[in-house]
C-alpha cells in the first residue's frame, strides 16, 4: 500500500486545493516538513497538482542553519520541487525568541505568496496536542483552545496544514525513507523553551498514563472548531481611513463586553496579534466617555490601537510621525514625499513647475477648496475628513505661486484652479500610502 493509501485523509484534505495556482511548502528540514514534501509528492505522482515551490526560512539563529538550507533544497531537487531561501532577520521582543522567529517567519511567508496561493505547513498530531496545553496554561478561552487551524487566511493565499491528524512518529519513519540525514533542531529539546518542556518533561508523562492523548485532545480541538465557526464568528468589514490605517467604527450603545469581543473580531480579520484580555478590557474601559478628538492607546509592541472621531484606529506607527517633506523630481514628474507617503503631481504643466511647493500645514492656516465657499480653518477640513491628530504634521499641502492646490490627494476644484492659473485643470495627486505599503503588522499568535 503507498503512502496515500496509508493516510487517505491526507489525501482528501489535499485534493481540496489542487485547483490553486501554485503550492508552497514551509520546510525546515525536520523530519515533519520532509515527511510533507513526501505526501506532495506522492499526490503529484497520482494527480496533476499545481506547480509546487519548497520555502527555506533561515532565522539565522543555529550555526548550522545555512546547512540546513542545503539539505532541504537537495530533496527539493530530488522529488522535482521548486526551491527557495529566504533569510529573515529575528528580534526579540517581550513574546520571547520563538515567538519573535515565527512572526520573523510568517512575515517572510507573507511577502512570498500571491493571489490565492496555499502555503502548506507540517504542524502534526502532537504539536496540535502541545499547542492545545500551552494555551491552557495560559488560560486561552474558547477561540484559542481551538488551536491551530486546519486552513486560515496568510496575505493574499491561504495557509492549510494537512498533517494535524498524523502523529510525529509516523512522519519521522516517512522521512527517514527520503532523507536519513533530516535535520535536527537542538531548539526543539531546548526545555527553557515553553514547547520544548512540554515536549521533553509533561507530554511523556501524559503519554504514559494515556497513551491516546494527542487523538483524543485533537477531537476535541475539532470539536471546538466546529462549535465556535458555527456560534462565535463575527464577520467585521475592513475599513482604511483616508491616511491608510484599518479603523473599526464603534456602534453607539455597545456595552464593554460587546466591544471588547467586536475589538478582538475586527484584529481577527486583520490577522494580527490580539493583545492580552486584561490590556483589551482596559483600552476598552477607558474609551467610555472620552471625546471624539483624544482617547486612550493601547501599545502592543507591533501596532497600536487608538481611539478618534468615533473609531478606533489601528496603527502600524505613531512614535515618531515627524513633519519632514522632500520634494523632487522623478520619471518627469514632481513627487513630494512624507511620514504619510509619496505624493505624484500629475499634469501640472511644465511652465509651472518652477512655481510650484509642497509643504506641512502652517499653525492656524485657512484655505479655499471650493470657488463657491469661502476660507475654512484646515484643522476643521482635516477633521471632516476624518484625518487622526496625530498625522496631521505630516499632512502634504501643494501650492502654486502660494496659493493652495491640494490638501494630501484632495485638490481643489476646477474653477478655483483655473482662478489660480488657466493651464491646471487637469492637476491630479496620486497617493501611495505608506501605512499599507510598508506596514510591519505581523500574524496573531491565536493562529499558529
Amino acid at each position: 500500500m503507498g503512502l496515500l493509501g496509508k493516510y487517505p485523509h491526507v489525501e482528501q484534505f489535499l485534493l481540496r486545493y489542487i485547483d490553486a495556482p501554485r503550492w508552497l511548502l514551509g520546510v525546515s528540514g525536520g523530519a515533519d516538513s520532509v515527511a510533507l514534501m513526501a505526501f506532495v509528492r506522492a499526490l503529484g505522482d497520482a494527480h496533476d497538482i499545481p506547480p509546487v515551490t519548497v520555502i527555506y526560512i533561515d532565522h539565522g539563529l543555529h550555526p548550522d542553519s545555512a546547512n540546513w538550507g542545503v539539505l532541504v533544497e537537495r530533496v527539493s531537487k530530488q522529488l522535482s520541487f521548486a526551491f527557495e531561501a529566504r533569510s529573515v532577520v529575528v528580534v526579540e521582543s517581550g513574546g520571547g525568541l520563538e515567538e519573535a522567529a515565527r512572526a520573523a517567519r510568517y512575515r517572510a511567508f507573507e511577502d512570498l505568496i500571491c493571489e490565492q496561493d496555499v502555503l502548506m505547513t507540517a504542524h502534526h498530531q502532537d504539536d496540535q496536542l502541545e499547542t492545545f496545553l500551552m494555551r491552557a496554561f495560559r488560560g486561552a478561552g474558547p477561540e484559542g483552545l481551538r488551536s491551530m487551524l486546519p486552513e486560515r487566511s496568510l496575505g493574499v493565499g491561504l495557509l492549510i496544514r494537512p498533517l494535524l491528524g498524523v502523529a510525529r512518529n509516523d512522519l519521522v519513519q516517512i522521512a527517514t525513507a527520503i532523507a536519513p540525514d533530516y535535520v535536527l533542531d537542538p531548539s526543539n529539546l531546548d526545555t527553557r523553551y515553553d514547547r520544548g518542556f512540554l515536549r521533553q518533561e509533561l507530554v511523556p508523562l501524559i503519554r504514559a498514563r494515556w497513551p491516546q492523548a494527542a487523538v483524543s485532545v485533537g477531537r476535541s480541538i475539532e470539536l471546538l472548531q466546529a462549535m465556535w465557526d458555527k456560534q462565535n464568528t463575527l464577520q467585521v468589514p475592513t475599513i482604511r481611513a483616508l491616511t491608510g490605517e484599518p479603523i473599526l467604527e464603534v456602534p453607539l450603545g455597545l456595552n464593554a463586553s460587546a466591544l471588547a469581543h467586536l475589538v478582538r473580531a475586527w484584529l481577527a480579520e486583520l490577522s494580527l496579534y490580539r493583545p492580552s484580555k486584561a490590556q483589551l478590557d482596559e483600552f476598552v474601559r477607558q474609551l467610555e466617555g472620552v471625546k471624539n478628538d483624544q482617547g486612550p492607546i493601547l501599545q502592543t509592541g507591533h501596532y497600536a490601537l487608538r481611539f478618534y472621531a468615533g473609531s478606533i484606529y489601528c496603527c502600524s506607527d505613531i512614535a515618531n510621525v515627524g513633519s519632514e517633506m522632500t520634494l523632487y523630481e522623478a520619471d518627469s514628474e514632481l513627487c513630494a514625499e512624507s511620514a504619510l507617503g509619496l505624493f505624484k503631481v500629475v499634469n501640472l504643466p511644465e511652465a509651472l513647475q518652477g512655481r510650484f511647493s509642497a509643504r506641512t500645514p502652517l499653525a492656524g492656516e485657512s484655505c479655499r477648496t471650493h470657488s463657491k465657499q469661502p476660507s475654512r480653518k484646515l484643522t476643521k477640513l482635516l477633521h471632516e475628513w476624518r484625518v487622526p491628530p496625530w498625522w496631521r504634521s505630516a499632512v502634504v499641502v501643494m501650492c502654486v505661486d502660494d496659493r493652495v492646490v491640494s490638501v494630501l490627494n484632495r485638490v481643489v476644484d476646477s474653477d478655483l484652479l483655473a482662478q489660480i492659473h488657466p493651464t491646471i485643470a487637469g492637476l491630479r495627486v496620486d497617493w501611495q500610502h505608506q501605512l499599507i505599503e510598508k506596514s510591519p503588522f505581523v500574524y496573531r499568535q491565536v493562529s499558529q
